[in-house]
This record gives C-alpha cells, structure tokens and sequence, in this order.
C-alpha cells in the first residue's frame, strides 16, 4: 500500500514538472536549506549507513529531484549531519548549494563517497535535531524555508528532552521532517508523526526496511524541495 501512495504521488508530480513552466528570478533568496540527519546509532549497522548514503544518492540522481532543484526560485542548500548519542554528532558533508543539475550530480557523489563518522551510541533524537538547526544558522544566504529531515530506526531515548527541542525549533519557524525506517517496529511512521515532526506542511515518510530507503528518500526531497506542490498530495501519506 505504501509503495502504490508513492508512486501515485510520483506519476503526479511527473506531469506537474512535464506542464508546469520554470521559475522566475529568484528575488535574493534560495528556496530551501535543508539538512539531512542520518541516524548512526548502534542499531544501524555499517551495510545500513551505507544503504542510507547510497539511498540517497541514487535519489538526488532521480530525474524528478534533478528537475526539482533546477527550477527550485534561487536553488537549495543541503548539508548532511551524522547523529546518534548527546556527545556524538558529526558533521558529513558541509553546505554545498545547487543550482542545476550539474550541481546535483556532483553532490550525490560526495553523498555516495561520505564515510561514517562515529562508531555508534543512542538514539538521541534531540541531539541530531539540535545538532542540525546549529548548521541551519551557519547555512549560505538566505532561504525561504528552513528544514530538519532527521532519519531513523528508533524512538528517542529521552522523550522529554525532544519534546522540548522540538518545541525550540518550532518556535524558530524550522519545519521537521522525518524519515521512519520500520524495519524492527512498524508503529514508528505514527510515532515520528506524534512526537518528531512539526512545522507548516511537516511529514513523514516510511520506509519498510533499509533496502526501501532510496524510494523514500526520493520521494521526499521530492516533497520539500517543490514545497507547496505537495499540499496537494498529503492525503496520499496518510494513515
């Protein structure tokens, strides 16, 4: 059932970008900083980190993300964190912004090539979302919209704490997004929806295992990266 909303919204959005005209000029501001936060808790393993990063740059390759970010109002800046424990966060790959699909195709490489940085620890959710917003304050320009894609396989070891950063954030106008990977619990798309994601148009997408992470991933870069489009389409991920 996931799989058929997924590809429902694609075949959409394939015809939006097929009839649809670019963008104008953008009037000094890009249109998204985003930041991908990939979880390398102890429960993800180095063949699970690895299906994460080439996951995602199989889908930055995907022919509907390149043509998102091309007529993307000013282009899109994308860093990549590493998160699990309090103490142990890593930056993966700093800001690049991309303008064109040149730019996208030389970002997936660095994405595919990106080695995991710590060995493992909690899931301190929290820690990656704060962790995440310190590199939204050091991101390039400006950007119409701000956003945290936080991934995992798990729920946070210290609900409190999230509760509150996730408050901090919300406040600050950064939108979360999630990413749930359900390969040991298939309630966590609902947890992620409850407890993790907030902000104007915030979702989450699921992932049934590893394996399915690229299909994820695509289809939501595709979601914030086109922004409003999607609103359209929200039915389609829900429960």
């Amino acid at each position: 059932m996931k799989h058929d909303r997924l590809f429902m919204v694609i075949a959409a959005l394939t015809l939006w970008f097929t009839a649809c005209p670019g963008p104008g000029v953008a009037q000094g501001r890009m249109e998204l900083h985003l930041v991908l936060a990939f979880d390398v808790s102890a429960s993800v393993n180095d063949e699970e980190f690895d299906l994460q990063r080439f996951g995602t740059a199989k889908a930055l390759r995907s022919e509907l993300v390149a043509a998102a970010i091309d007529r993307a109002p000013g282009g899109v800046a994308i860093a990549v964190v590493q998160w699990s424990s309090v103490t142990r966060q890593a930056l993966g790959l700093d800001w690049t912004v991309l303008s064109d699909r040149a730019d996208v195709a030389r970002f997936a490489d660095e994405v595919a090539a990106m080695p995991r940085k710590l060995p493992g620890g909690g899931t301190m959710i929290h820690s990656g979302l704060e962790f995440s917003a310190r590199l939204l304050d050091a991101a390039p320009g400006a950007a119409r919209r701000k956003v945290i894609d936080i991934a995992g396989n798990g729920r946070t070891d210290d609900e409190r704490r999230l509760r509150e950063t996730r408050g901090k954030l919300l406040s600050q106008g950064i939108v979360i997004n999630g990413l749930a990977i359900e390969e040991d619990d298939k309630r966590l798309t609902r947890y992620f929806g409850r407890h993790v994601i907030g902000g104007r148009n915030a979702f989450v997408v699921t992932a049934s295992d590893f394996e399915d992470f690229a299909s994820a991933m695509e289809v939501k870069l595709l979601r914030e990266i086109s922004g409003a489009v999607y609103s359209l389409f929200n039915d389609a991920f829900r429960e």
